[in-house]
C-alpha cells in the first residue's frame, strides 16, 4: 500500500481506482476514494475498466491453492478470535472473501502458465469507440511491452491497428498491433524516460504500416500508460 493518497492528483486517482478494485485501501482511504467515487462520472468509469482489466487476466489464471497461513492473516487483521475460524457457519460465510484473496494474492504474485502474457509495471487497456476492450497493454520498466488482443473490432481488408507513442509532440511508430494472440514490441531506448508520461495512441493504418511513418487513419483509442504500483500482497 503506498505511503501518500493525494486524489486531488489525476496519476493518484488513477492509482487509487486499482488499488480499490482489488481491496488494497485502508478504511479511511476507501471512505475518502468512495466519497469522490459517488459524484465522479470519470473515477466511475476508471474503477469499471480496473474491474474489466482485471477480470480478464483472472480468466487466464489456474486456481491458487491460498497459503496455510493466508486465513490467520486475515483473521489477524479483521480482530477475529482464532477459535472462530474453527466454526463451519464461518467458513461458509467467508468463502467469498477467500475467494477474492486468492484472486488477487494470483493476480499480483503469479504469471499465467500458458500465456505469454506478461505482468508489466504499466498498463494500456486499448478500447474500441464503443467501450468495448480491443487490446491490452502490459510494460516493463526496460522498455520491453506486450500486447494481447482482447476482441478488436473486425477491419476494411488490408487494414490493422498501429500504435504510437508521442516523442516530444511527434509520433513514433512502434508496430502494428495482433487481430488475434499476442504480439511483443520494444521501446526505442531514447524514449523510456518518456514512457511514464507520453501520450499513446491506436490508429487505423494499412497492415503494412502508415504511409511514411506519420499516422493518417482514424484514432481508435488513446492514453496513457497506467503505473501497477504493487507487486505483492502481504497478510
Amino acid at each position: 500500500m503506498h505511503d501518500t493518497f493525494g486524489l486531488n492528483d489525476p496519476d493518484e486517482r488513477e492509482m487509487a481506482a486499482g488499488e480499490y478494485v482489488l481491496g488494497t485501501l485502508d478504511r479511511d482511504q476507501r471512505a475518502e476514494f468512495e466519497a469522490l467515487l459517488a459524484v465522479s462520472p470519470g473515477l466511475q468509469h476508471s474503477v469499471d475498466a480496473w474491474r474489466e482489466h482485471l477480470q480478464l487476466l483472472n480468466q487466464q489464471l489456474e486456481p491458487v491453492k491460498p497459503p496455510s497461513q493466508l486465513w490467520s492473516g486475515i483473521a489477524t487483521r479483521l480482530g477475529l478470535k482464532t477459535g472462530l475460524l474453527q466454526r463451519l457457519g464461518f467458513w461458509r460465510g467467508f468463502s467469498g472473501l477467500a475467494t477474492a484473496a486468492a484472486l488477487a494474492l494470483a493476480l499480483l504474485t503469479l504469471a499465467p502458465k500458458e500465456s505469454g502474457m506478461m505482468p508489466g509495471e504499466y498498463v494500456f487497456v486499448i478500447n474500441q469507440p464503443s467501450g468495448q476492450t480491443a487490446w491490452i497493454l502490459n510494460a516493463t520498466l526496460d522498455g520491453k511491452m506486450m500486447v494481447q488482443a482482447v476482441s478488436p473490432d473486425p477491419m476494411p481488408e488490408g487494414k490493422g491497428g498501429e500504435l504510437w507513442m508521442m516523442e516530444n509532440g511527434t509520433p513514433v511508430s512502434l508496430g502494428m498491433l495482433p487481430t488475434q494472440g499476442e504480439a511483443t514490441m520494444q521501446l526505442p531506448t531514447k524514449m523510456l524516460g518518456l514512457m511514464k508520461t507520453a501520450d499513446f495512441a491506436v490508429s487505423m493504418e494499412p497492415s503494412a504500416g502508415a504511409p511514411g511513418g506519420k499516422p493518417s487513419g482514424p484514432v481508435i483509442d488513446e492514453g496513457k500508460l497506467i503505473q501497477i504500483r504493487s507487486n505483492t500482497v502481504s497478510l
